[in-house]
């Protein structure tokens, strides 16, 4: 019997997309002027596909998720760019918040919120989510935007906890949370390697 059911966020819940890249860079690209340095053509560009690599290998080996300074780091360090302190944090807070001011921004996929209202009296809910540059407590803004948090009794991300999908901990951790064992609950997401493959190695159903 299942009692407890878990949701992706991205591709699951809401539609995955770069929403605030151009945002990002241009924050990025003001604060290098206010700061007079000046990177050389196309080493912004080269950099961040170096640090959108090196999130891809964390993410896949190592089974965490490198957030918005640890991604900076890895920018910079391809660079000859050094920012003060103050103006470092300030770029890293945006680079998480940003996607707040993003139009058009994330939105719910066809359906879910009414899937959601009516799964709830029935079945006890959780999120289990990869966070990349935008951490769980900005993501947690658009459930409650959308009217939606409320009805999640949990809600596990990777930046949060340390690990990401598909570690077993990103699981159990959400089910304890939930109060329920493996065989009754399934998880519902995207990706075969980390959101099924994931569920079904603690023993949970998953669903694609």
């Amino acid at each position: 019997m299942i009692a407890a059911i878990t949701f992706d966020y991205w591709n699951t819940l809401y539609r995955a997309s770069a929403y605030a890249r151009p945002l990002r860079m241009r924050f990025l690209t003001d604060l290098l002027a206010k700061n007079r340095i000046v990177a050389p053509p196309g080493q912004l560009e080269a950099a961040e596909e170096l640090a959108r690599n090196e999130w891809n290998r964390v993410w896949r080996e190592e089974h965490r998720t490198l957030n918005a300074s640890d991604w900076l780091r890895v920018m910079f360090a391809a660079t000859t760019i050094e920012l003060p302190a103050d103006d470092f944090q300030a770029l890293a807070e945006y680079l998480d918040r940003s996607i707040l001011e993003a139009d058009p921004g994330p939105t719910l996929l066809d359906g879910v919120a009414d899937t959601v209202r009516r799964l709830s009296p029935h079945y006890r809910l959780g999120i289990i989510s990869d966070s990349g540059l935008s951490s769980g407590r900005t993501l947690r803004e658009f459930l409650r935007r959308d009217n939606l948090l409320d009805y999640f009794a949990c809600a596990t991300f990777s930046d949060e906890l340390g690990v990401s999908k598909p570690d077993p901990r990103t699981f159990l951790s959400t089910l304890a949370c939930l109060d329920a064992s493996p065989v009754e609950a399934v998880h519902l997401g995207d990706l075969t390697r980390s959101d099924v493959a994931g569920a079904k190695s603690v023993g949970m159903r998953a669903v694609r």
